[in-house]
């Protein structure tokens, strides 16, 4: 890694920040009130900001970084006018002057700071096709380099439509699109030549940012950038409510835990999605606290929590949120023209990932929600049938005042109780999920298969699993607090974080259908259900040591803490250390430096998911080659197939063959293949284990023979 890396980071935090903090000083927020509150304020102002204008112009097929450039420049001199002219209306010229700073947090922040960039910016070079995060990383590049989210491929326009069957992978029926190039990259067949790229866009936007300012190298530390205001976007929702030193708690335990880090350095989506939802969450809790200026902490929670839709397809029971927000709004007779501020921009965003999702990114989009609905079906049929029941009883007392009003004397006079209830359900269903549901799997009818038959379902084992990362004594105290705060902190401040904490904790530990590889099925964790987990108990251990007089809280609180942190790094272990696929940038650099440029790669390779994948998605959208991979000889017609390598070169392109170990033999007689050249990749990278928690490091190495089609026999 150069200067230049980190330097494209500072870029994209700088260029955020100076405008939201303009933003946020012109909207009443005074700089002296909260310093490291008003600047994470101003930080997120001009990351949502910013993320949607770029996203909008990768929609409309005009990103660049220019354009970008100029509206940040063009805001700047509107918010800087602004600025002056306020400042010039009150007879000051540097509110910096009066910042009120708590010094022994900015220490303790500074020093997690430096900590925290040692864990998370060390990125997994995972730039491999076949999997979700080689596809973002590989998108995000495409964007950078054609402006566009959707790509349009003069190659593919021009190849018979009678090759597709063999030279891009048929997918099976039912599917929106009948083929893709290679996976996550869907070929519609119409238009010609058009590639409609897998999931919702605003992390590979940002990744295409990163790529443009520095490079790839650049782009893999978005993921890392997003892990660390991901963190600070928790500690900022605890600080709010119990404090910074409860913060600073859950924000080292967040910080140190194997999946914050591991998924912090990979390049999907969840620090992203975790960082917007938090941020989310903290403003929100500002707004219903009715702290001023109330529109900014509305328009801010709203627009938080909307751009979640742009990151996440799987995001959508939020949209709950406004209806019971409005509600509230109602039963308070508290509306105000600002508290709009919240609904616009969630509801509007809410609006954009619908479309983008039909006309942009149709193949993902209704794929998911089929077999979204499947699901729901087949699995939570019960419980969403609890959920239809509780949204007609509250119709009911929202249509009936009086029912409203005699039942609401009745609740709120047992609310202790009905908390309490809900406190010792938590504890049991914790209990059964830890020491019994692992157990009933033995039994024939409890232990069922997915995926075609290949995987089997361990979801009865997934809160043990989670136990992997937290340690046992993260999963006790984090089921404790989270009983602890119903009966004594369910108030409209938490609700939102105990609801969608709730939500997602039930959801997921009952039910994770995802990739096979076991560390990689727990980033369905990391969003929610494992921030989640460490609020509560940092809201245990911070209430133990407010509400236990005399010197024995220093002992609970601190003993507590270290069994909790213990429990935390050594799970880490190994995880802290590793970086996958270390290596693998460089040796594709090596041999791209061996072809001409915009050559055309056959790759030779049968398999579903093979090594014509792995490497032929970056030497196509990183490395600017065209990629085919030849899967099936019984659909390919010969005579087509050497007419269209005839048609490259007479366009002046070079033509290879690539052998992959059991792939198909050369299919046509002439032009063959001249002499072939040995490569292969080394990686060192986790083990691929699903039954029990990963720790073995494996060496993987991916071999190819190169051939010039058409040169020296």
């Amino acid at each position: 890694m150069t200067v230049r890396e980190p330097l494209a980071m500072l870029v994209i935090v700088m260029a955020a920040l100076l405008p939201g903090a303009l933003a946020v000083s012109l909207s009443g927020k005074r700089f002296r009130d909260d310093p490291p509150e008003f600047l994470f304020a101003g930080l997120a102002v001009g990351i949502l900001v910013f993320g949607w204008i770029a996203l909008l112009l990768a929609e409309l097929g005009h990103f660049s970084l220019s354009l970008l450039g100029a509206l940040w420049a063009v805001l700047m001199i509107v918010l800087g006018a602004g600025w002056r002219q306020r400042a010039r209306a009150r007879g000051t010229s540097s509110p910096v002057t009066a910042w009120r700073v708590n010094r022994w947090e900015i220490a303790a922040l500074s020093l997690w700071a430096l900590v925290a960039g040692w864990l998370f910016f060390r990125p997994h070079e995972f730039i491999a096709g076949g999997a979700d995060a080689g596809v973002y990383v590989n998108l995000a590049a495409s964007i950078a380099h054609t402006g566009g989210i959707l790509i349009h491929d003069p190659t593919l326009a021009a190849l018979d439509p009678t090759l597709y069957e063999a030279l891009l992978r048929p997918l099976p029926p039912g599917e929106v699109t009948p083929y893709y190039l290679v996976p996550g990259f869907y070929v519609p067949g119409t238009p010609d030549g058009l590639i409609i790229p897998q999931f919702y866009p605003l992390h590979p936007v940002w990744q295409a940012v990163g790529y443009a300012l520095g490079g790839l190298r650049a782009e893999l530390l978005v993921t890392p950038l997003w892990g660390l205001l991901g963190a600070l976007a928790v500690y900022f929702t605890v600080r709010r409510l119990w404090g910074w030193r409860a913060g600073l708690l859950a924000l080292g335990a967040l910080s140190f835990t194997a999946l914050q880090v591991w998924f912090a350095r990979y390049p999907t989506t969840e620090m992203l999605t975790q960082y917007l939802l938090w941020t989310g969450v903290w403003a929100l809790m500002a707004w219903v606290d009715k702290r001023e200026p109330r529109g900014l902490w509305a328009a801010l929670a709203g627009t938080a929590l909307g751009e979640v839709f742009l990151t996440r397809i799987d995001t959508y029971v939020l949209l709950a949120l406004p209806i019971l927000a409005g509600l509230w709004l109602w039963r308070t007779h508290d509306w105000r023209r600002q508290d709009a501020g919240f609904f616009v921009p969630f509801i509007a965003l809410t609006g954009h990932s619908l479309i983008h999702g039909v006309f942009l990114s149709g193949p993902y989009f209704f794929n998911l929600f089929s077999y979204g609905s499947g699901l729901v079906i087949r699995t939570l049929l019960t419980p969403m049938t609890g959920v239809g029941v509780a949204a007609l009883v509250l119709v009911v007392l929202v249509l009936c005042p009086r029912l409203r009003a005699r039942l609401g004397v009745w609740v709120v006079a047992r609310r202790s109780l009905w908390m309490t209830v809900a406190a010792v359900l938590v504890a049991a269903v914790a209990i059964y999920g830890y020491f019994v549901r692992p157990y009933l799997g033995q039994v024939k009818m409890f232990n069922y298969w997915y995926g075609g038959g290949q995987i089997p379902n361990l979801d009865r084992e997934n809160l043990v699993r989670l136990g992997w990362y937290l340690g046992p004594a993260g999963i006790a105290l984090g089921v404790a607090g989270i009983g602890w705060m119903l009966i004594k902190e369910a108030n409209r401040r938490t609700a939102f974080m105990l609801g969608i904490g709730l939500f997602f904790s039930s959801f997921y530990l009952w039910r994770i259908q995802a990739n096979p590889h076991q560390i990689y099925a727990m980033r369905r964790y990391v969003p929610v259900v494992l921030p989640f987990f460490i609020i509560a108990t940092a809201y245990l251990i911070n209430w133990l040591f407010i509400n236990i007089r005399g010197r024995i809280r220093w002992l609970i609180s601190i003993g507590l803490t270290l069994v909790w942190f213990s429990g935390i790094l050594l799970a880490a272990r190994g995880f802290v250390s590793q970086i996958d696929y270390r290596g693998i940038i460089d040796q594709l650099d090596r041999f791209n430096a061996d072809l001409p440029a915009h050559s055309v790669l056959i790759f030779s390779d049968a398999a579903p998911v093979g090594v014509g994948d792995l490497l032929g998605t970056p030497l196509r959208f990183l490395y600017g080659h065209d990629v085919f991979v030849f899967r099936d000889p019984q659909a390919l017609d010969p005579a087509r197939f050497a007419e269209a390598i005839r048609d490259w070169q007479r366009a002046g392109r070079r033509v290879y063959w690539v052998g992959v170990s059991g792939g198909p033999a050369w299919p046509v007689q002439s032009p063959l293949p001249g002499s072939s050249t040995e490569y292969s990749f080394d990686m060192t990278v986790l083990e691929y284990a699903y039954d029990h928690k990963p720790t073995a490091l494996l060496a993987e190495r991916w071999q190819i023979s190169l051939a010039e089609v058409g040169g020296s026999q």
